[in-house]
């Protein structure tokens, strides 16, 4: 298993992008392209968090605010009340109807007051329980932590764990070096393609150039592929020069002992009339090549050949 490649100091490595191929480049970029959206939605929670923490900071400011005013018409509530503060000796006295009221007397002509009082009791209740509430949720805010993305990439080359900061990558120099090794990579092609062209051209040329030596010498073989060449050599050797079977005019083949395909030329030196079967199984094959698959007394054919003047 290969190792994870940092420096010797624990800092990242930097990645040999002109070492690279295409391939493992363009997942460098998808990295960084997955790296940069996971950073803009970073930024974006701290940014949102921020907005959150002012508007908290706003409401609490609010609710204190509210609560004050709220405390100050209460407190202006109370001084009303005082010249309605009846003692417990004048209720004794004088028997006057009172309305009682957080352990006191008051005057019957007091009761709208007390019902304001209440009124503002319930609502300085309720805006320090939204004070209190709205600064739980600020501390909350306050102390949560936003985890910026691990810049810690590592990428699997050739059985190699490069170890890299993403953050730091420029995706443009990347795509600068991928357009090109592209480009070399294309004009590698068309020099491959140019050169297949030239060979197949120079195959070409080759493949004509065999066609027209082997009609050539098609054409030359008529001449001397004649009845009177095969009744000198019936003459001197009535039976076929390959299979030693008797040979006839009706069954005669001229046939070219070196095969015009491998550069046999149509000469009486390299023509001999054989019979009909021994010129198909031959056919394009050299001389030893068909004697080997027929099986034939290779010197025995070469002797023969030889006395009637071919080149063997």
């Amino acid at each position: 298993m290969s190792r994870r490649k940092h420096h010797a100091d624990g800092t990242f490595q930097k990645l040999p992008f002109e070492v690279l191929s295409i391939e493992a480049l363009n997942r460098v970029l998808v990295m960084r392209s997955e790296y940069e959206l996971e950073f803009q939605a970073y930024q974006g929670r701290l940014a949102q968090n921020e907005l959150e923490k002012k508007s908290l900071i706003s409401a609490i400011s609010s609710a204190m605010q509210q609560r004050n005013d709220a405390d100050s018409k209460y407190q202006q509530l109370h001084d009303q009340l005082r010249p309605l503060k009846v003692s417990v000796i004048g209720k004794w006295l004088f028997s006057e109807p009172t309305v009682p009221f957080w352990g006191n007397h008051y005057r019957p002509e007091a009761q709208p007051l007390f019902d304001k009082l209440k009124c503002f009791w319930d609502r300085l209740k309720e805006l320090e329980d939204l004070r209190f509430s709205l600064q739980q949720n600020l501390q909350n805010m306050e102390t949560k932590r936003e985890y910026e993305p691990k810049r810690e990439a590592t990428l699997r080359y050739q059985s190699q764990n490069f170890v890299f900061d993403i953050g730091a990558i420029d995706p443009e120099r990347i795509e600068r070096v991928i357009e090109k090794k592209e480009n070399k990579a294309a004009l590698d092609r068309e020099r491959e393609r140019n050169k297949h062209e030239r060979v197949q051209t120079k195959l070409g040329q080759t493949k004509a150039k065999a066609a027209a030596y082997e009609n050539k010498q098609r054409e030359l073989a008529k001449s001397v592929r004649t009845p009177k060449a095969l009744r000198r050599q019936l003459n001197d050797n009535p039976n076929c020069p390959y299979c030693n079977l008797v040979l006839s005019t009706e069954d005669a083949h001229a046939d070219h002992i070196h095969p015009v395909v491998k550069g046999g030329l149509s000469t009486t030196g390299n023509m001999v009339f054989v019979c009909q079967s021994c010129n198909v199984a031959k056919g394009t094959r050299t001389l030893r090549a068909f004697l080997k698959k027929m099986g034939y007394a290779e010197a025995e054919v070469y002797e023969r050949l030889e006395r009637m003047g071919k080149d063997v």
